[in-house]
Parts: C-alpha cells; structure tokens; sequence
C-alpha cells in the first residue's frame, strides 16, 4: 500500500517506514506529523484518486530531525562593469520517517513518541554540554572581563596605524637619510648615480616611490618593471630616458606634469614629499 502526498508545494509517493525529506515543517524530533493533502492511494490492485485529495485518508509520519540542504552559490557578474555579487544559500528541510496510512476517517495520535528521546535542534547541539561546564570555568566564561580589555587595547594598538602614516606627516629627514644611503650603497658598487641606469633589482632597499606626488601603487609597479627603484634613478632621468620610459610604461606626460624629477630631487636632499594633488 502506498499513497501520494503533498506538501511544500511538491508530490511524495509514500509507503509504512519509508524516510522522506521535504520542506521545513513546523515541529520537535519525535513529533507525529499528519500529512491530509492526500492526492492517490493505492491498496493492491485497488486506486483511488482525489479531487484534489483523497476524503478520510491521512498519512501519518515521525518527525526524525530538522535540516538544511547542501550549500547553493548564486554568482552574478556584469562583465565591463566590474561588478561581481557572490550569495550562498541554504534550504531548511525536515525529515520524515512514514508510519502509517489512515484510511476510513481515522486520525493519527498527535502526541510525542516518548520512546524517542527528542534531538537537540540543528545548531544547539553544544547546550547541551554547555549545562556540565565547571562552575568556574561557567564563570569565566560568562564573565570575561579580566582579559577583555588587555585584548582590546592590544587589537586596537595593531590596526591603528603610526600617525605619521595617519596625519600624511612623514619624517623628512629620515626619508633623505634613507635614500642617501642607498646612493652611497650604489657608489660602493661602482654605479654612477649621476647618470640613469636601469636596475632589475634594488640595491638594498627600494626607496617609495609612491611618495612622489602622482605615482600611486600601479604606476610604482610599471616604474619598477621598467627598471627604476630609487630616487636617485629618476633625479638622473633625462629627457631621452623619460621618453622611453613613459612609452613603455603607458604614462604618456606624467613625469613633467607632476615634475617627477624635481620631487625626486626634493626627496633626496631630506625635503620630504609633496602634498598628494
């Protein structure tokens, strides 16, 4: 014997002891659940078909626990338009153990299989052991604030930024200190720092270039895929050099717009950056 059932909107074809996952239906684990949306039921050779639903049949079902669905991603992308919308979702279900089908008018007992001990509901399995929690330990964990503070001025000292890096106020003469020793580290070397010359790597420390007014992060890229690292480089730069330079790097009058040259100039002789236009 089996029947069909509705519920959530969707057909189940059911028979005594089958489990079935449908859509979240009110409830406890171990309540009795009455399915009356009977749409067939079929008893050996016989049928019998409702109009919608089939009179005095109900089928009955243990509500074994509550659920959620595998995790769905729906992403959504306007290309050219640099929008991207990424959202995961996840369907509540209930499972259903079938007991029985009641035909003739009868009706399930609604009361709590007590044999069943009821599950803790889905994401509340850890009150349980929460309940045997040291005394002490309950206490420090309901009140934990020895430690909060400490914990908070210690967060908040490491996302605050310096207020040189806050304000834009930079040291000046650590900045010139910095970039006159990478010219001395330079000469050691036997560089003529008075004259361009392409690097592929720092020597020593690469001076920031980003202090420079119009150079952000991407352009400091291209200058040092191009060669140039410190500020001596571009003090050096003729206009040969920053002609070939800027063709390669796409910066089409960007270095005597905002006078790259003397700003490197500035930057070396400890007068620190311009303000950022």
């Amino acid at each position: 014997m089996f029947a069909v059932i509705k519920t959530g909107g969707k057909q189940y074809r059911v028979a005594a002891g089958d489990t079935i996952t449908v859509e979240k239906l009110a409830g406890e684990p171990g309540e009795v659940i009455a399915f009356e949306q009977v749409l067939m039921v079929v008893n050996g050779a016989t049928s019998e078909i409702g109009a919608p639903s089939v009179a005095g049949v109900t089928v009955a079902g243990e509500l074994v626990e509550q659920t959620r669905g595998a995790k769905v991603i729906a992403f959504k992308k306007r290309r050219r338009k640099n929008s991207r919308r990424k959202r995961g979702h996840r369907q509540d279900l209930t499972v259903v153990r079938i007991t029985e089908i009641l035909t003739g008018g009868a009706k399930p007992d609604l009361k709590v299989n007590a044999s069943r001990p009821a599950a803790a509901p889905h994401g509340q399995e850890g009150e349980v052991e929460a309940t045997s929690v040291e005394p002490a330990k309950a206490e420090r964990v309901s009140n934990p604030k020895s430690k909060k503070a400490p914990a908070e001025a210690k967060t908040q000292a490491e996302a605050k930024p310096d207020d040189t890096a806050l304000t834009g106020d930079h040291d000046h003469a650590e900045i010139g200190g910095r970039a006159a020793a990478a010219v001395e580290v330079a000469k050691a070397k036997g560089v003529d720092t008075d004259r361009f010359e392409r690097l592929e790597q720092p020597i020593g420390k690469a001076d920031d270039l980003k202090l420079i007014s119009g150079v952000g992060p991407a352009i400091e890229k291209k200058l040092n895929a191009a060669g140039i690292w410190h500020y001596w480089q571009v003090k050096a730069l003729s206009e040969k050099d920053i002609s070939k330079v800027e063709q390669e790097a796409g910066l089409k009058g960007r270095a005597h717009r905002d006078d790259w040259v003397a700003q490197a100039t500035d930057l070396l002789a400890g007068k620190g950056p311009r303000q950022k236009t």
